[in-house]
């Protein structure tokens, strides 16, 4: 999933020189940082994929990690990055789905094969919950999701806030949040 407003270099187009010290950054570095999540208690998949994730936006960021003095610590801060908006992520999408199920008044767990769309659906328009959803649940990238509506990346960003604000007030006004 790409840390919102991240832009920078299309990987496809790394020159070979740049696509060598990714290489060699990567079978230098990867093993301290699969050891720095697995202090932290993170291991599996979804370490892996935040490591995948750190070295996807390493390649955006080429040029200001080749600029690097420290490249292995440039790149602890982008995992430290990765981290935390995944984990700030899952907690928000906990806390609401928490609170959904709470409030229903029904037996615990009678919701848990409901997904996102549905918990969400009616509390903001149909078109803003696919975005939030594309955006936040399924990773994708404020650009990716310009090209697809046929909207400049500004506006996307824009509606993608507004999307938000929209779907807080209606937690709010129902008292979920």
């Amino acid at each position: 999933m790409p840390i919102p407003g991240d832009a920078g270099k299309d990987p496809r187009r790394l020159n070979s020189r740049e696509r060598e010290y990714l290489h060699g950054l990567y079978m230098r570095c990867s093993p301290a940082l699969r050891f720095y999540l697995g202090r932290l208690g993170y291991r599996g998949d979804a370490a892996e994929d935040w490591l995948q994730e750190t070295f996807l936006i390493a390649i955006r960021r080429i040029d200001a990690l080749l600029a690097s003095p420290e490249p292995g610590a440039y790149l602890l801060g982008i995992l430290r990055n990765v981290i935390g908006y995944h984990l700030r992520s899952m907690k928000y999408a906990e806390g609401i789905a928490e609170k959904l199920r709470a409030g229903s008044g029904e037996e615990e767990g009678s919701r848990d094969e409901l997904g996102p769309e549905t918990l969400y659906r009616g509390l903001v328009s149909d078109e803003e919950l696919r975005l939030l959803l594309d955006f936040y649940l399924l990773g994708r990238s404020q650009r990716e999701l310009a090209e697809e509506l046929g909207i400049g990346l500004n506006a996307c960003k824009k509606r993608i806030q507004r999307a938000k604000e929209h779907l807080r007030s209606a937690l709010e006004r129902d008292g979920l949040v």
